[in-house]
């Protein structure tokens, strides 16, 4: 199951495992949400710079909202 498809669930156990190089879609709120599905235990796979380099990386809002508001 992916992590997009587990928002909202939790499980006892939670293997999380990154891709073995960086990709875009692997940002901060993205392992944030996966780790935040273990509700005992959390077994994380990956390459330890490509979990540093993901989560110094913050999502990119691109909605227009803000520039609606200031309208």
């Amino acid at each position: 199951m992916t992590i997009h498809k587990s928002q909202g669930s939790e499980f006892d156990l939670t293997l999380l495992i990154l891709p073995p190089d960086y990709s875009p879609i692997l940002t901060r709120e993205l392992v944030y949400t996966g780790i935040t599905r273990a509700k005992k235990q959390l077994k994380l796979y990956c390459d330890n710079k490509v979990l540093q380099r993901a989560i110094k990386v913050k999502t990119q809002r691109a909605s227009g909202l803000v520039a609606r508001l200031e309208q």
